[in-house]
């Protein structure tokens, strides 16, 4: 396969058309197409830079709840991970191929198919996916320094997000190929040291440990599982091109498609594994304090301190993507800034996010209530788009488009367990679609919902128009 990490002539070049992409430099490039002359890299480096992404606590903790809350047991919930995880990465896999076609930010090739004034919308929500992941991350990252300065305490946890925040947007500025590398060998370094946590904490893992809920309500824990790891997954879907549009346009499509997929799926898996296994060993402490405290009461400190200091630099590499993306949807929005100088704003935003979350709300619940409402309208959208591209020649109707898009996302709508999102804020209610959740036993298909009601709507747009 030869060497699959950056060579020291991809980091370093600036003579031979990557100039504008150089490991250490602000990139220069914003929204326009990358030129050919600047194209460079290979595409199983998309594996590394998305493994960067998911290899960290967020994708333990995602995982962890399918044991702690949904009442599934260790493997049945690996199935329920593995195949959300898949079914969702091939998506974004699909979409990354629109990089290296057209050299463009996700969000701004869109503008072919919804139109520029339509592209905004989609736009505005992908900031939200930005900012608001940039503040999860941030969160996690001191919620883990936390744990090891104090035992979790909240004003050492304020203080550890405004550091992890500055230190986010410094790195994110930079752009492409500094976060390229930084991805590739973070994500690495963060899996041998969770290997060997791992390892350690193995002989107390109740390996055989089932599902606590049976029949009917089994099934709907099951989906639950299965779209909750569908949307981690999801939620990135309007950044796939942002970081593969530097890759020259005769790239295979089967292979752009592959690389995420695989980046993905085996940190998903494995320290989805991981997850799901914690709570078998104390159930009690991981639903109230959270996986986290699981591992403090359970390993020693020389295991606990290494990997804690790892979980706040894996979730700094997860926001350099966010912070990055912000930069740019923020320009496709018709900012007139340069994007690093964006990527700044965003970062900010998320930063008073951040702040909120960890002195107002409960973040176990707030971070299960987001990823829900991620995916409400982006698979949907990834729907419309990857026809458009793939079936009809990136050839747009924005105007069916985008009745295609809001048509799913409707839909959608009806599919949403809501008392699960907002059951803890506003109790004793009775929301419009409970007879519809009751029957399907809890179980939030929303986002299949979404994804087949647009196919449908724009397919049969576009065939009628051609017949």
């Amino acid at each position: 396969m030869g060497n699959v990490f950056p060579t020291s002539g991809e980091v370093a070049r600036s003579a031979d058309g990557a100039g504008a992409d150089v490991f250490g430099k602000v990139e220069t490039h914003g929204i326009e197409a990358i030129p050919a002359e600047d194209r460079h890299g290979s595409p199983r480096e998309l594996a590394f830079l998305w493994a960067g992404a998911f290899v960290n606590y967020a994708s333990l903790f995602t995982a962890s709840l399918l044991t702690t809350y949904y009442g599934l047991g260790v493997w049945d919930g690996l199935v329920a991970t593995t195949a959300g995880t898949v079914a969702a990465a091939v998506i974004l896999g699909l979409l990354s191929n629109t990089g290296p076609r057209s050299g463009l930010p996700q969000i701004v090739f869109t503008r072919r198919i919804f139109g520029v004034r339509g592209s905004y919308l989609g736009a505005g929500l992908t900031l939200f996916l930005a900012v608001g992941w940039f503040a999860v991350d941030c969160v996690i990252a001191a919620q883990a320094g936390a744990q090891l300065f104090g035992g979790g305490h909240r004003s050492i946890t304020f203080v550890l997000v405004l550091l992890i925040a500055a230190i986010s947007v410094a790195v994110a500025v930079f752009g492409h190929q500094t976060i390229k590398v930084l991805e590739t060998y973070g994500a690495v370094a963060f899996a041998a040291l969770s290997l060997a946590v791992f390892l350690f904490l193995a002989p107390q893992f109740h390996w055989t440990a089932g599902p606590v809920v049976g029949g009917s309500d089994y099934a709907g824990a099951f989906v639950l599982g299965f779209m909750t790891c569908f949307a981690l997954v999801a939620s990135w879907y309007p950044f796939a091109s942002d970081y593969s549009r530097y890759l020259p346009s005769t790239s295979p499509t089967r292979t752009v498609a592959l690389w995420p997929v695989v980046g993905i799926a085996v940190p998903m898996v494995l320290l989805g594994l991981f997850g799901l296994l914690l709570p078998t060993i104390d159930s009690k402490l991981a639903a109230g304090q959270g996986v986290l405290a699981v591992i403090s009461a359970h390993a020693p400190a020389w295991v606990t301190v290494p990997f804690f200091l790892f979980i706040v630099v894996g979730e700094i590499w997860a926001n350099y993507l966010d912070v990055y993306t912000a930069g740019l949807v923020t320009l496709a929005m018709g900012i007139r800034l340069q994007r690093w100088q964006t990527a700044l704003g965003c970062g900010l935003l998320g930063t008073a996010l951040a702040t909120y979350a960890v002195l107002v709300t409960d973040f176990h619940v707030a971070y299960e209530d987001f990823l829900i409402l991620t995916y409400l309208w982006a698979p949907a959208w990834a729907a419309v788009v990857l026809l458009s591209f793939f079936v009809f020649e990136g050839r747009g109707r924005p105007a069916l488009a985008l009745v295609a898009w809001l048509a799913g996302t409707a839909a959608s709508l009806a599919f949403v367990n809501y008392a699960n999102l907002f059951g803890n804020v506003v109790q004793q209610t009775s929301f419009f679609n409970q007879g519809l959740v009751s029957a399907l036993h809890g179980a939030d298909v929303s986002g299949l919902v979404s994804v087949g009601v647009a196919a449908a709507v724009y397919w049969t747009g576009r065939s009628l128009s051609r017949a």
